[in-house]
């Protein structure tokens, strides 16, 4: 990468710090960065397009994130660029591009794009692009280029409509019935021969054993586990898998959760207390707020908890959008476990709901073939609807 550029970076990432309140950490830097190598210098389009998902975190941020880096980087009167070569009247034709504002590219790349595709003339302000025309591929590109450990402020768990979650981990607990108790019970065509029962209907058909008993396991009550992806993609999307987790977690002792972003923490004891509505969790570490490591993460589970909490009458609820920054054999090996060792894995996506939604991520491709039910997590009506669709399908 050209040492002019990467000055320019790291002046970039100060002032967004200091001119527009950005929050900013050392290895943002390093992403962007490894975003500018995969995608290039010389076209400020993509340029933008990558650095917009390593520096930006909410909407707001991103309108004001294209200003900002057009500002900078595009060089409008009365806007420094430090370390950037200046502008020359005519330029050479033989030069490797017209858009002279950018750091020249090696000699061995192609000839640049011109610039004339962002849509304006160069160093105007250009408006932001809508974030709806191209979410899927930008949350992919920030989930590759931010795969590194970080931190944000911790999650909220919402005390605003907790009945409503509370009556469907209700209705999730009494629909689904998995395992086998351990206390046989009467049933119609039980595996046992209920001795007592038949002699005792005996004594009321003169002694005849005309009608037989027998015993039977019960289902009981299924186990659960709430994995829960807090990376920076689903910074908007994971609270109400969050809220649904404390009210899961409030509802049976037999269910666990956890959050993991580069690495998973167990959440559990917090989510239990029926005080931590309203109130935020601490204490999270990396587990919160950095880089996407799925397959990483679900491995450590599967192999620090794998052998106490995966029964066969487990249901594990994965709580993420797919964008898995690591490699895609860790996240099937950790998959086919899971499958293997529970009795569903459900994966719980926050656009599923959307009638355009297509599993495009890498990640979500390679967990589908062992996801027993692909569904919606946006609000309570979501998980109320998911209760009723795991009665059915388990």
């Amino acid at each position: 990468m050209n040492a002019d550029f990467t000055h320019a970076v790291l002046a970039f990432g100060a002032n967004l710090r200091d001119e527009h309140g950005f929050t900013m950490a050392h290895a943002k830097a390093l992403d962007a960065l490894q975003a500018a190598e995969v995608v290039g210098i010389v076209d400020r389009v993509r340029l933008r397009h990558a650095f917009r998902f390593v520096y930006c975190v909410t909407p707001d941020e991103v309108s004001r994130f294209d200003d900002a880096f057009d500002r900078f980087f595009a060089g409008p009167e009365g806007v420094a660029q430090p370390d950037a070569p200046a502008r020359r009247a005519r330029p050479d034709p033989a030069d490797a591009g017209d858009d002279v504002s950018a750091p020249a590219p090696p000699a061995d790349k192609p000839n640049p794009v011109p610039d004339d595709a962002d849509g304006g003339a160069r160093g105007a302000a250009r408006p932001s692009v809508q974030l709806t025309e191209a979410a899927t591929a930008w949350q992919t590109l920030r989930a590759r280029y931010s795969p590194g450990a970080g931190r944000s402020e911790p999650p909220v768990v919402s005390a605003d409509g907790l009945d409503a979650l509370l009556a469907a981990a209700g209705t999730l607990i009494a629909t689904v019935r998995l395992g086998r108790a351990r206390r046989w019970k009467p049933a119609r065509n039980g595996p046992r021969f209920d001795l007592r029962r038949t002699l005792r209907a005996a004594l009321r058909t003169g002694g005849d054993p005309v009608a037989l008993h027998r015993l039977g396991p019960p289902r009981r009550n299924p186990r659960f586990v709430v994995l829960i992806d807090g990376s920076r993609s689903m910074a908007e999307h994971a609270a109400p898998s969050l809220q649904f987790a404390h009210a899961l977690c409030r509802r049976t002792r037999r269910a666990h959760a956890f959050v993991f972003s580069t690495e998973m923490h167990d959440v559990t004891g917090a989510l239990r207390d029926p005080r931590q509505a309203g109130r935020a969790l601490r204490d999270l570490g990396e587990a919160w707020g950095g880089g996407t490591r799925i397959g990483a993460n679900l491995t450590a589970f599967v192999r620090a908890a794998g052998a106490r909490q995966l029964q066969p009458d487990m249901v594990v609820l994965i709580a993420s959008d797919g964008l898995d920054a690591g490699e895609g054999a860790a996240l099937e090996r950790a998959m086919r476990a899971l499958r293997r060792q529970s009795a569903a894995v459900i994966w719980l996506h926050p656009h599923a709901a959307d009638p355009n939604f297509r599993p495009a991520a890498a990640g979500i491709r390679t967990a589908l073939p062992f996801v027993t039910l692909l569904a919606a997590a946006r609000d309570r009506t979501d998980f109320l609807r998911l209760a009723r669709t795991l009665a059915r399908t388990i």
